[in-house]
């Protein structure tokens, strides 16, 4: 069709110019004729232009007209070097046509391998030194899907593919997982592209994939090591605190039995035994509150908890245990009362208090404060020790860790209080910038108080 219009618009041009120049001038349009359809078509069909151009020129223009004769010699070399200027011309635009849509081509395939290019790298770029695979995928917001999305394309880490109905879905060649890359045929993505992108992408996956498992076993071997030196710790400090009261009962038990003994001194033996067992009984709930904490499973039984009883009974308890000290209580009139576990408070309290008395001198006070503000019920111990160096003040709620050297004790009430504390929705912390003695602040939210009144 392009053909014979070209040509007929060429022929229609000759008409018109024919009065005002010669036919062997005017056979230029056709030379256009033939170019317009060697840049639109190729070779072959200006080939085709170029000879129906030369007969209609000579069917219409040449005498004798309208028929396919020539009657000048003159005109049979010009139609002939006509249709060779024709030809010529045909095959030169031709090849400039194949050049242009090679160029084209290759354009094309350079933006692909440039986009592609991109793609990976932005890929490469999530996935260094950032969360899991699993992780990126499942967040359509992370920085992995973020770069897939933009470029029209997803992951699926599944064992069979789940394209959606506007998606073209390959295998990724992972080693270990079966994967499957999705792309929108809307942002060009074709089977042929997804298949030659899949490869390097499957290659960055099993990289990051090797990566985390390496990075698993590394953590767990390192897991593996610290609670190895964490049961050697506790062993050895168990081994150590149960040593001396056993020593003490051991021998005692082996005094009493030597029988040449005074009442009194029997008396005295009676009591390091009935101490010392005590001291044992207190190490081994200790010991299983502590494991009940590290298992999460503390269960405290919340209620409504009234923090001024709570703590002035544990004072007492204190007092009639360290006769010779001084404590003082603060308690603010009408605290509120908060939800906990009142048995867990009161040995959180008992646990401070004690340790604020074992720790200070005879003529210090330790005091205990408690105040309500809007939004935090907060109740301090402070005594007036030699405190806990600053060194060691990050580590004082750690297990079997005694912030103050060369006292006794086990190193676990702090443990125990922070585990209690905590499990019952508070906050319990070392108070910084006290230059002499320790401070220990318990901190519970105000909760709405109960509509009816609760025996304090």
């Amino acid at each position: 069709m392009e053909i014979a219009a070209a040509v007929a618009a060429a022929t229609a041009l000759v008409a018109l110019l024919e009065s005002v120049a010669p036919i062997a001038g005017l056979g230029v349009l056709y030379l256009l004729a033939v170019l317009f359809v060697a840049i639109r078509r190729g070779e072959i069909p200006a080939l085709v232009t170029a000879v129906a151009s030369v007969l209609t020129l000579n069917f219409f223009f040449i005498e004798p007209r309208h028929r396919l004769t020539i009657a000048d010699s003159r005109n049979v070399a010009a139609l002939a070097v006509f249709l060779i200027a024709a030809v010529v011309v045909g095959r030169l635009a031709a090849a400039l046509r194949q050049r242009a849509t090679e160029s084209e081509q290759r354009e094309r395939i350079a933006a692909e391998r440039e986009r592609e290019s991109a793609l990976l790298a932005g890929v490469a770029s999530s996935l260094v030194g950032g969360p899991t695979v699993e992780h990126e995928l499942e967040s359509a917001r992370g920085p992995l899907a973020a770069a897939l999305s933009d470029a029209g394309l997803r992951l699926g880490l599944t064992a069979a593919p789940i394209p959606a109905s506007d998606e073209s879905a390959v295998p990724l060649p992972l080693t270990e997982r079966r994967g499957w890359l999705y792309g929108r045929t809307a942002a060009g993505w074709e089977n042929d592209l997804l298949t030659r992108i899949a490869d390097p992408l499957a290659r960055l996956l099993d990289v990051a994939l090797e990566r985390e498992r390496v990075g698993r076993q590394a953590a767990d071997a390192e897991a593996a090591q610290r609670a190895d030196g964490a049961k050697t710790a506790v062993l050895h400090a168990i081994s150590h605190d149960f040593r001396s009261p056993l020593t003490a009962i051991t021998t005692a038990a082996s005094a009493l039995d030597a029988g040449s003994l005074s009442d009194a001194d029997r008396d005295d033996l009676v009591a390091v035994i009935g101490a010392e067992s005590t001291r044992l009984e207190r190490l081994v709930a200790d010991l299983l509150d502590l494991s009940r904490i590290e298992a999460g499973a503390v269960n405290p039984q919340s209620d409504w908890c009234d923090l001024a009883d709570t703590v002035s009974h544990a004072a007492e308890q204190a007092r009639r245990r360290h006769p010779g000290h001084q404590l003082e209580l603060k308690l603010g009139p009408e605290l509120p009362l908060v939800r906990a576990d009142p048995v867990q408070m009161d040995r959180v309290f008992s646990n401070l208090i004690e340790n604020a008395l074992k720790f200070s001198p005879a003529s210090a006070p330790v005091r205990v404060v408690a105040t309500a503000g809007d939004d935090l019920v907060t109740v301090r111990v402070v005594d007036r020790g030699r405190g806990i160096p600053p060194a060691d003040r990050s580590r004082v709620f750690e297990p079997f860790f005694r912030g103050r050297r060369g006292e006794s004790g086990s190193g676990l009430g702090l443990a125990i209080c922070r585990g209690f504390v905590e499990a019952n929705g508070g906050r319990i912390r070392l108070q910084a910038g006290t230059r002499r003695g320790t401070e220990f602040a318990v901190s519970f939210p105000v909760a709405p108080q109960p509509a009816s009144p609760v025996e304090r």
